[in-house]
């Protein structure tokens, strides 16, 4: 349990701030256009793509509970520097920083649970993992955009560093009961080529770069499009994110159920079929509570986007699960780089509207390469 409260508190601070509604509005609020905002998420981005895998790697050889320590800390000195006037022209230094440190905790928790659970259960707990890191992205936006109607947008920015600062007392307090890889004592430096030895990795790998061009979607767009477009305000785009969540907190057990019973390839398969068809949707809808509902029936088609992480046993070996967690983070951050440039592109030269139809096209390619996945128990 320490563990999924350490992901829950941490995605708190996360989604109350550059994760959630209130950076791409916080953004806006300084002048900073959709293109401009494109280029600070991809930066992010960039920030967790090139340095995700080299935690996962470390995460195989050192202690995880430092890595994770050493990641909040720095990430409570971080969200200040986003408040600070003299600083908004390098805010693109700051987001790559914030992407490169923050995401530590994304590969050494997914390693931990992958370590932990029993292989005939992966789903389920996989799911679990999903889960916590949902309740926390319903929490989150609604303390950061409450704190920023309320106050300021800043406000939201420094109750994140007090967050992080009692999310590293949880992880000293609960240092003895959070264990470190097995194998970092004793593994010798290996390469990562081992972890894309079957043609089903690089299939599963490129999957979740789609999959995630759509998340990126949900994330950094749906807000200003909502705020843009519809005109809601900045209490009621975060009631919008933490209802979603809620959605999805509801779904994401039954998925890992039924992932377990029923097999992990065809239920994300199906999910990410169906969620393609309904982000169609979004082209039509045009009211508060049109974009709602629309918002809410797609997220639970986005919930199969966790279940690929329990499918990386079946097409790794097991002494490099960390490493191989690491390169799937990878393949998600390339998708959250490349898709906010599309989306950015689109927006600009076309219509606002027809992100949704580049964001159905790119769920689509995601379910017809999972479905490309063979699965078979990878040797140590």
């Amino acid at each position: 349990m320490p563990i999924y409260l350490i992901l829950l508190l941490w995605m708190i601070l996360w989604s109350a701030s550059v994760s959630g509604p209130v950076l791409p509005l916080y953004v806006e609020s300084l002048g900073i256009g959709v293109i401009g905002w494109s280029l600070l998420a991809t930066s992010s981005a960039v920030g967790m793509f090139l340095f995700e895998w080299l935690w996962g790697a470390l995460a195989d050889r050192v202690d995880r509970r430092l890595l994770m320590l050493f990641s909040v800390l720095c990430m409570s000195a971080l969200f200040p520097l986003y408040t600070l006037r003299p600083l908004i022209p390098y805010l693109l230094i700051l987001q790559f920083f914030s992407g490169a440190i923050g995401v530590i905790l994304g590969p050494t928790t997914r390693a931990y649970v992958s370590d932990e659970s029993p292989h005939q259960s992966l789903g389920f707990f996989a799911s679990l993992w999903w889960a916590f890191l949902t309740v926390g992205r319903t929490i989150g936006p609604l303390i950061g955009t409450y704190l920023a109607e309320l106050y300021t947008f800043t406000c939201s920015f420094y109750v994140s560093t007090v967050l992080a600062l009692v999310l590293a007392c949880l992880i000293v307090l609960n240092y003895p009961k959070l264990k470190p890889s097995a194998n970092a004592s004793t593994q010798k430096i290996q390469t990562l080529r081992p972890t894309l030895h079957t043609r089903s990795a690089g299939f599963l790998f490129l999957s979740v770069m789609f999959a995630f061009m759509t998340v990126a979607l949900m994330r950094s767009f749906l807000p200003i499009y909502a705020s843009e477009q519809i005109k809601m305000s900045t209490v009621e785009v975060g009631v919008l994110l933490s209802a979603t969540s809620a959605a999805q907190l509801v779904a994401i057990p039954f998925l890992g159920w039924l992932s377990d019973k029923f097999g992990k390839r065809r239920v994300v398969g199906v999910g990410f079929a169906l969620s393609s068809a309904l982000f169609l949707f979004f082209l039509v809808a045009g009211t508060e509570s049109q974009l709602f509902l629309v918002w809410v029936v797609v997220s639970l088609g986005l919930c199969a986007s966790f279940l690929p992480l329990a499918l990386i046993p079946e097409v790794t070996p097991n002494t490099l699960y960390g490493s191989a967690v690491g390169m799937y983070g990878s393949f998600e951050d390339l998708g959250v780089i490349i898709g906010p440039l599309v989306y950015g592109f689109v927006w600009s030269n076309f219509s606002p509207v027809l992100i949704f139809a580049v964001g159905s096209l790119a769920q689509l390619a995601s379910a017809l390469l999972i479905f490309a996945v063979k699965p078979q128990r990878a040797k140590n």
